[in-house]
C-alpha cells in the first residue's frame, strides 16, 4: 500500500535564452513509462478538481500557468499539500493515493503526465471507499 512519503516533488530545470524552455526527459525525469497527458484549464478560481484516486495509475502533475494547490493523502489519512506555482515544479502522485487540486486563479493550466490510458474502472471516486482499503 502506498504511503504519502512516497509522494514526491519534481524539480526540473529551465534553460533561460530567449525565454525559458523547460525539456521532460521522460525515461530519465519521469519514474514511471508515460502512456497518456492531457491538461486542464478554464477552473474557476478556488475551484477543486481531481477528488479520486487510482488502483494503477501514477501521474506527475506541473502547472505550466498560474497556481494549484494539490492536496495528497494515503489511505491511513496522512495529508500532504504542495503547491505548483512555478513551470519548473512537478508532482509524482504514486497509484493508491488519493489527490485533488484546487485551482488558486481562473488562468490556471495543469499537465497531468500518466502511467497508464484512460481506463474508467482504475479510479476510485469515493473518499470513503478510498479509506476502507486500508482495512482490507
Amino acid at each position: 500500500m502506498r504511503v504519502i512519503e512516497d509522494v514526491e516533488t519534481i524539480n526540473f530545470v529551465g534553460h533561460a535564452e530567449d525565454g525559458i524552455l523547460v525539456p521532460i526527459e521522460l525515461e530519465k525525469q519521469i519514474p514511471f513509462e508515460a502512456k497518456r497527458m492531457f491538461y486542464v484549464f478554464g477552473v474557476n478560481s478556488d475551484k477543486s478538481r481531481g477528488q479520486h484516486a487510482h488502483y494503477k495509475t501514477q501521474q506527475v502533475l506541473i502547472c505550466v500557468h498560474g497556481c494549484v494547490v494539490c492536496v495528497c493523502k494515503d489511505v491511513y489519512g496522512h495529508e500532504v499539500k504542495a503547491t505548483l506555482d512555478y513551470p519548473t515544479k512537478g508532482l509524482h502522485i504514486p497509484e493508491m493515493i488519493w489527490d485533488e487540486q484546487i485551482y488558486t486563479s481562473p488562468d490556471s493550466v495543469l499537465i497531468s503526465i500518466c502511467s497508464t490510458e484512460y481506463n474508467k474502472d482504475d479510479y476510485i471516486n469515493s473518499y470513503s471507499e478510498f479509506q476502507n482499503l486500508a482495512k482490507v
